[in-house]
């Protein structure tokens, strides 16, 4: 039952971000034809041109940034369409960046994520559950660091297996270690399913939490 309900969370999410989409691309075609007519009329007197391009501009900026985030919904959406698929880490690691950077920026907490040296490194899992597990790492680690931090996702080279270091630079709060750990126990059954295991990484290595999913690399 839970599978269907989640199934149809993802199936609703994906089409509406379709729609959202579309509606873009009528935005964005209508200030192209605009921004024509404008152009269109370079002689003679035009009050306010300049005020127009400048607004046109301003539209056409924030409809780009609508469709990445439409597109990065959409990702997520289908996150949930099968229990095994073959997820590609960059793509993983790049999504999970814009899916938490605002959360961690209400934070002052900069987020961001270093790709493999191979963007076609690949493992097959449940894409919604890894999601959430490192969705969960990353919203600790910036509830744990101090303004002006940093957490910076990245792939552990040379590795049997999948492994994802989520880096946290900067001044953390005491205790911080913990609460890590606590957060992990919380996630076991999650992490169970995903045969995968959480450790929190300690001075004097790279201090952060390192998820490794007991599945090769493809």
């Amino acid at each position: 039952m839970r599978d269907q309900e989640m199934a149809f969370v993802g199936k609703i999410a994906a089409s509406l971000t379709h729609e959202i989409k579309n509606t873009y691309a009528i935005i964005l075609e209508s200030s192209g034809l605009l921004s024509d007519l404008l152009t269109f009329h370079q002689e003679g007197p035009f009050q306010h041109k300049e005020k127009f391009h400048q607004v046109l501009g301003t539209i056409n900026a924030q409809v780009q940034r609508g469709v990445v985030l439409a597109t990065r919904l959409n990702q997520f959406a289908h996150s949930m369409d099968e229990p095994l698929a073959t997820i590609k880490v960059a793509d993983l690691l790049e999504l999970v960046v814009a899916l938490m950077r605002r959360l961690a920026r209400r934070r002052n907490v900069e987020l961001q994520a270093l790709a493999p040296d191979d963007r076609e490194a690949s493992f097959s899992s449940n894409f919604f559950r890894v999601l959430l597990v490192l969705a969960s790492l990353v919203e600790a680690l910036a509830e744990a660091l101090e303004s002006g931090g940093q957490i910076i996702l990245q792939p552990v080279p040379d590795t049997p297996e999948v492994t994802i270091l989520c880096e946290a630079q900067g001044a953390k709060a005491a205790g911080w270690e913990a609460r890590l750990e606590n957060l992990a126990a919380s996630l076991q059954d999650f992490l169970a399913a995903l045969n995968a295991q959480v450790a929190v990484s300690k001075a004097p290595a790279r201090e952060g939490v390192i998820l490794t999913l007991k599945t090769p690399a493809a």
